[in-house]
């Protein structure tokens, strides 16, 4: 199983084989659960909310849509899993204060009330759809930067040195890609707080 393709296991999983879905399980497991961890902080409810995305995956296993990249499909399964998450059990001191970290760092400059989060609407769903289709539709160059920053937590120093471009050329492509995400999703909220918020989970 070690050898297969993510595709090749998706496939397996599909046609009900627990060996294939051991095998995923193995492989994804770490990384799922390193940032779920980041934005929970409770380890239990880490274990238990990632348990919970797996035996959906699971019993669910003919009915999703995995798409080619799996990798990115169960991540964006988590964003929605983290979502429910803080809906349910809102934000604690800690969080808040991540996130506050988070918005400031964003130079979010509106002011909002941290417990809206907890009521956070319906348009979530749609929110998340359209912030990927504005990905998938930025320049090359502008989306590599974004995904190595925002999904693989590269620091701008190591895009730059990855990418052979300057520093501040990173920044200015950071800078552009948010800009194109506030203009995507402007019609969904116009303080972009839910925005902001859905940033910081899949960061």
């Amino acid at each position: 199983m070690k050898n297969l393709s993510d595709l090749e296991l998706i496939e397996l999983v599909r046609s009900a084989s627990y060996g294939a879905f051991e095998e995923l399980h193995r492989r994804y497991w770490s990384d799922l659960q390193k940032l779920a961890y980041s934005k929970i902080g409770d380890r239990e409810d880490t274990y238990d909310l990632l348990q919970e995305m797996f035996i959906e995956l699971w019993e669910k296993r003919t009915e999703l849509k995995f798409g080619n990249e799996l990798n990115g499909w169960l991540r964006k399964r988590l964003w929605f899993k983290l979502y429910g998450y803080f809906r349910t059990k809102g934000f604690n001191q800690k969080h808040q204060d991540n996130f506050k970290i988070f918005a400031d760092a964003e130079n979010t400059t509106t002011a909002f009330d941290l417990s809206e989060l907890k009521q956070a609407n319906v348009y979530y769903e749609e929110l998340l759809a359209v912030i990927e289709g504005a990905i998938e539709e930025m320049p090359d160059r502008m989306r590599e930067v974004f995904v190595l920053y925002r999904h693989k937590n590269y620091s701008v120093s190591q895009i730059a040195d990855k990418l052979g471009i300057a520093p501040k050329t990173v920044r200015n492509q950071l800078d552009r890609a948010i800009a194109k995400l506030r203009k995507s999703t402007k019609q969904y909220d116009p303080r972009a707080l839910e925005l902001v918020f859905v940033l910081w989970l899949i960061s």
